[in-house]
């Protein structure tokens, strides 16, 4: 007999257990220790009492993992990740999965809930589409190494400042709706940075970059989580690759990557590939669905 309960249920590692087992033979390995898998529930927002397990009598054979923010006055909600273990594959019970997840969201009074799927993952797509998810747009992973050509006109052109990302959380410089990994709420935990161009007092354009540098060393890496346009000036694109040339330090010579990159501007990618940003083997399409 199928019944549900939240992850409240199940001891970590139990619940790691099934973790492991309903990712296994997915597209990409989500191997990871109990500890490893422990933290992600503080780091990424996740939440035990929202997370659904799917049962067949006691055995615990599916699980979607949920958590919940509050962005601008509006609950919005992730699935960070959706699995059946393999011998109950097939059998249509990813659909009625998704539905208990999707139920105790409307409980909660969640405005939106997102989710992130890899882009080769068609079945998860449709399923998705099929309790009334939409797909916004693909998620970009992009590399790039060495050194890049840097505008200095460009870069005169405004004043620019780099801030914690914690300090732009809840302002209105990004989006609201984002892929949950990228929010400004989130990268502060991984030492993300805004940088931000600014004329006059004025915010025209910011990114959202982690690095990666020792301490006392020279940086080795740096990640573009998010790129936004603030004003519909036509500066506003200009000071748009101020940030990203500064941010991504265009100037080093360095490894770059974009993570869940969502080019709501549409001018964003378009710059970057100009530059030498290459796609890498893996994008996502990142799905939303009022509730």
């Amino acid at each position: 007999m199928i019944t549900f309960k939240t992850m409240e249920h199940l001891t970590f590692k139990e619940a790691h257990e099934l973790f492991t087992n309903g990712f296994e033979g997915y597209y990409i390995p989500m191997k990871m220790s109990l500890d490893a898998f422990v933290a992600r529930f503080g780091n990424e927002n996740l939440s035990p009492a929202l997370s659904i397990i799917m049962f067949d009598d006691n055995n615990p054979i599916g699980f979607v993992l949920q958590g919940i923010r509050e962005v601008d006055g509006k609950k919005i909600a992730w699935n960070g990740g959706t699995g059946i273990i393999p011998a109950y594959r097939g059998k249509k019970l990813g659909s009625l999965l998704v539905e208990k997840a999707l139920h105790l969201l409307k409980e909660q009074n969640v405005d939106i809930a997102t989710l992130e799927a890899l882009s080769i993952n068609q079945p998860a797509i449709k399923l998705y589409e099929k309790a009334g998810y939409n797909v916004i747009d693909t998620l970009h992973f992009l590399e790039a190494d060495g050194e890049l050509s840097f505008d200095e006109e460009v870069a005169d052109e405004f004043s620019i400042k780099r801030l914690p990302a914690i300090q732009v959380s809840n302002t209105g410089i990004f989006p609201s709706v984002v892929p949950w990994q990228v929010d400004t709420t989130n990268t502060p935990r991984v030492g993300g940075e805004a940088i931000i161009a600014t004329k006059e007092n004025e915010i025209l354009a910011a990114c959202l970059v982690r690095t990666k540098q020792q301490y006392g060393g020279e940086i080795e890496g740096v990640t573009l989580f998010q790129a936004a346009i603030a004003t519909e000036k036509e500066e506003g694109e200009r000071a748009l690759k101020a940030v990203l040339q500064e941010g991504l330090y265009f100037e080093h010579s360095l490894k770059r990557t974009t993570y869940n990159l969502y080019d709501h501007t549409k001018k964003t990618l378009p710059f970057l590939q100009s530059k030498g940003f290459r796609n890498t083997a893996i994008s996502q399409v990142f799905m939303v669905k009022e509730l």
